[in-house]
């Protein structure tokens, strides 16, 4: 699915002038970490019917954000950036929920939001919330760690272009061992900071993302806090 917006147009629902929304080994017992430790196997396995309580707040994304937010879309299915990204192995950091990235991983279901600044200029900010749930924690798990080792590898290619601009990825920082973040210097239509975070709990992958001109750590706030909504409900 692919959505044309005329701000922000960058992120892993926005791309450069067109909003979209939108790996390894079996490991057990692994935790995350939310304002305390919850290990991942003693979350009960979550329903699809779950899934919505899991997503954030418009209030709660605009303290995340500092200003207010208005939904700009939601979705129930994957979405399709490829085309825009020049290096297709790199289109999962940089872009969250892709069917071409989930495509061979035997998820279940999907929800999507994307979020803009109310009344916003063109530059204004941007932020997305994404959860995806599988089958069994296992495939959860192999899907977070082959993510790992993408983002890694993408962090050593600085050439990327999306759309009509540039995508220049710092190092993937670990917030704990089921929580990654990775920042981006962008240009072209938005010249700014975009951030990409993805956690996993239970038999779900979370994603948040957020782009904006100053340098915030958003989307990784947005992930932590969906996986604390996991692990309390």
């Amino acid at each position: 699915m692919t959505r044309l917006v005329p701000v922000l147009a960058l992120c892993a629902a926005v791309a450069l002038g067109a909003v979209t929304t939108a790996c390894t080994s079996t490991v057990g017992g692994v935790a995350v970490r939310a304002k305390g430790s919850v290990a991942a196997d003693k979350v009960p396995s979550i329903a699809e019917s779950d899934l919505d309580r899991l997503l954030l707040s418009n209030v709660d994304l605009n303290k995340i954000a500092g200003v207010d937010m208005e939904s700009f879309y939601s979705a129930e299915e994957m979405n399709d950036n490829a085309d825009l990204v020049s290096d297709v192995d790199c289109l999962g950091a940089v872009y969250p929920g892709e069917d071409a990235v989930y495509g061979d991983s035997d998820w279940r279901a999907v929800r999507d939001e994307l979020l803009l600044e109310a009344d916003g200029p063109d530059d204004a900010h941007l932020v997305e919330q994404t959860v995806v749930r599988f089958d069994n924690r296992d495939d959860a798990v192999d899907f977070f760690d082959m993510s790992k080792d993408s983002w890694n590898d993408c962090a050593k290619k600085k050439d990327i272009t999306v759309e009509d601009g540039g995508w220049v990825p710092d190092e993937v920082q670990e917030g704990n061992e089921r929580l990654i973040s990775q920042k981006a210097k962008v240009s072209g239509t938005l010249n700014g900071i975009c951030q990409h975070a993805m956690g996993v709990v239970s038999n779900v992958i979370v994603e948040g993302y957020s782009c904006d001109t100053d340098d915030h750590d958003d989307a990784q706030e947005i992930a932590r806090r969906i996986l604390e909504n996991a692990a309390d409900q």
